[in-house]
């Protein structure tokens, strides 16, 4: 069950850093260019950008509060491991707490995932999954580390 849900997680944490994606310097700005470069390549009409601009909005005032929790979470790990002996139930609740904050984020994405769905017409949703696999057999996945290796690295 957890792997399924880590499984889940990862893969919507990857359709939202395509919403966030891009080579501009600011997240507002890499989120900025994702809107332009989907309304164009998908052709959207003003309501379709209209609500991808609300999206992208949402996503955006998410990241305070998720870097916000990492930070939290990062600080009282390390505390954790500093420690001579490992505190079972404060181990046990930065787990419940980031179980939490996880399924908070797969119930957003989700929600976020069925709104692009149902506002793109089956054409536009074709050509957005071709888009996405072929950047992907470009050799954009992320190796299990996160290193950065392609599946065409050779490693």
């Amino acid at each position: 069950m957890l792997k399924h849900r880590f499984a889940q997680l990862t893969l919507l944490m990857a359709l939202s850093a395509l919403v966030i994606a891009g080579c501009y310097r600011t997240p507002e700005q890499r989120a900025e260019h994702f809107v332009k470069h989907m309304a164009s390549e998908l052709k959207l009409n003003d309501a379709q950008t209209a609500q991808l601009e609300k999206i992208k909005d949402e996503f955006l005032a998410k990241r305070p509060e998720m870097a916000r929790m990492r930070d939290e979470s990062v600080k009282e790990a390390n505390e954790l491991m500093r420690s001579p002996e490992i505190d079972k139930s404060r181990l046990n609740a930065l787990i419940e707490k980031n179980t939490a904050q996880a399924d908070d984020m797969i119930r957003f994405i989700s929600a976020k995932f069925v709104e692009i769905h149902d506002m793109l017409t089956p054409e536009q949703r074709e050509k957005l999954v071709s888009h996405i696999e072929k950047y992907m057999s470009h050799g954009h996945e992320k190796s299990p580390t996160g290193e950065g290796e392609s599946k065409n690295s050779g490693y």
